[in-house]
C-alpha cells in the first residue's frame, strides 16, 4: 500500500475519533482494502453471548434486525474471549477450520444466506463486561483475508484502539454533560452558570422566567450579560460575580438581597465559586459544565403575597425578610434598627402565625412561597 494511502486512512479513523457517525466511512474503507463486501463495529458482552451492533454495512438489515440475537451467541470469537483484547488481530480460521465452520449454525444461518465467510476482526475496545470488534467480511468462496491485508489491519490497530477510546470519552462527556443540564434545568430555583468572562452559558427555565422584563425582580440579560435593573443592587450583583470568580483575588462565595418595590426581599441571589477542570476536557472546552467557573442560585420570594397570606404586619415582614437572608435574631435587630428584644417579638408573632417553630422552618415556608 502506497503511504498516501495509508496516511489517508488514519485521517478517517482520526475523523471518527470525534464524530462517531464517520465509522461507517472507516469500515467502508477498511473493506475496500481488504476484498470485503461488508463490515461492522458491535458491543459484544461475553459473560452472556448479547450484544448489540453499532454502525455495519453489506449485512441484510432485516436479517439482522430479526436473527442477531439469536445468532451472535454462537460467534466461534466467544471461545476465545480471554485473547480478545484492545488491539488482537483474529481470523476466523484461527479459531475454527473452514469445514468445520461451514457445518455450523451459524455458517449456515447467518453467513451464508448473505452471502458472507472469511471474517477478520480487530478488538478496539474493552472493558471488564464487554469488547467492541470492528470486523470485515469477505464474500462466501473468496478465502481468508490475504497477508497484506492482515498486515495492514494489525498496522492500524493501534491508530483504531486509540480513535475508539476518545469516541468512548466524549460520548461519555456528552452524556454527562446530557444529565447535568437535565438536573439544573428542573431545578426550582433559578440556575446560572457563567464562565470565566463572566458570559452566561447556561440558564434554566426559572432563570429564564426570572429575566422576563415583566418579572418584578428585576433581572435581565443581555448578549450573555446578567445584570439587575436597581443600580445599587447591580453594583452589589456585579462585585460578587468578580469575587465568585476569583477576579483579582482568591475565589469566594456571596449572597446578596434585591429587594421588591415595597422594600421586602424580592430576591436572594447565592453565588459560589466552580474550580477549573483539568485534563483533555478542559483542552477541548467545549462542554459548559468544564466551562463553568461560577454557580449562581436565584431564590425569588413574593413577601406582599406572603404577608397577606399570613397576615403579617409591615415590621414583621421586614424581620421575615431579614430571616430569609439567614440573618439571626441579633443582625436583625442591628439591620432594622430595633431593639433585639423587639426582633425576638415580631419573630416570635411570625412563628405563632405561620405555625412554624424554627428559622429554618421559615426560610422553607418563603421558598415554598417562589414566584417565577
Amino acid at each position: 500500500m502506497r503511504e498516501e494511502t495509508f496516511l489517508a486512512v488514519l485521517e478517517m479513523i482520526h475523523e471518527a475519533a470525534l464524530e462517531p457517525t464517520a465509522w461507517d466511512n472507516v469500515l467502508r474503507r477498511l473493506a475496500t482494502l481488504t476484498g470485503c463486501v461488508a463490515g461492522g463495529l458491535t458491543v459484544e458482552r461475553p459473560a452472556t453471548r448479547q450484544g448489540e451492533p453499532l454502525t455495519y454495512f453489506g449485512f441484510n438489515p432485516t436479517h439482522v434486525e430479526r436473527t442477531f440475537d439469536h445468532y451472535l451467541p454462537m460467534n466461534p470469537l466467544f471461545n476465545i474471549e480471554r485473547r480478545m483484547q484492545r488491539g488482537f488481530v483474529v481470523t476466523n480460521g484461527d479459531v475454527v477450520a473452514l469445514d468445520v465452520f461451514r457445518r455450523s449454525e451459524f455458517y449456515n444461518g447467518w453467513a451464508r444466506p448473505q452471502g458472507l465467510c472469511s471474517p477478520i476482526t480487530v478488538v478496539i475496545h474493552r472493558t471488564p463486561a464487554s469488547y467492541v470488534p470492528l470486523t470485515l467480511v469477505r464474500p462466501d468462496g473468496a478465502g481468508e483475508v490475504t497477508a497484506g491485508g492482515r498486515a495492514l489491519m494489525s498496522r492500524l490497530a493501534p491508530h483504531l484502539v486509540h480513535a475508539m477510546d476518545i469516541t468512548f470519552r466524549l460520548q461519555k462527556a456528552d452524556r454527562a454533560q446530557q444529565e447535568a443540564a437535565t438536573l439544573l434545568e428542573a431545578l426550582p430555583c433559578g440556575t446560572i452558570l457563567m464562565d470565566r468572562e463572566q458570559r452566561v452559558i447556561f440558564m434554566n427555565a426559572a432563570a429564564r422566567a426570572l429575566c422576563d422584563r415583566s418579572h418584578a425582580g428585576g433581572l435581565s440579560c443581555t448578549s450573555g450579560k446578567i445584570t439587575l435593573r436597581d443600580v445599587d443592587a447591580d453594583r452589589r450583583f456585579q462585585t460578587a460575580v468578580s469575587a465568585a470568580l476569583g477576579l483579582g483575588g482568591t475565589p469566594r462565595g456571596n449572597r446578596i438581597a434585591v429587594n421588591d418595590p415595597s422594600g421586602n426581599v424580592g430576591l436572594t441571589i447565592t453565588l459560589a465559586p466552580l474550580p477549573p477542570s483539568d485534563g483533555i476536557w478542559r483542552a477541548l472546552g467545549d462542554d459548559f459544565v468544564e466551562r463553568a467557573r461560577c454557580l449562581i442560585l436565584i431564590n425569588g420570594t413574593n413577601m406582599a403575597e406572603l404577608s397577606r397570606h399570613y397576615r403579617l404586619t409591615a415590621a414583621e415582614t421586614r424581620m421575615l425578610s431579614a430571616i430569609v437572608l439567614g440573618k439571626g435574631v441579633a443582625a436583625a435587630a442591628r439591620e432594622l434598627g430595633i431593639a433585639r428584644s423587639t426582633a425576638q417579638s415580631h419573630l416570635d408573632k411570625i412563628f405563632q402565625k405561620t405555625g412554624t417553630n424554627r428559622q429554618a422552618e421559615l426560610v422553607g415556608l418563603a421558598k415554598d412561597g417562589l414566584k417565577f
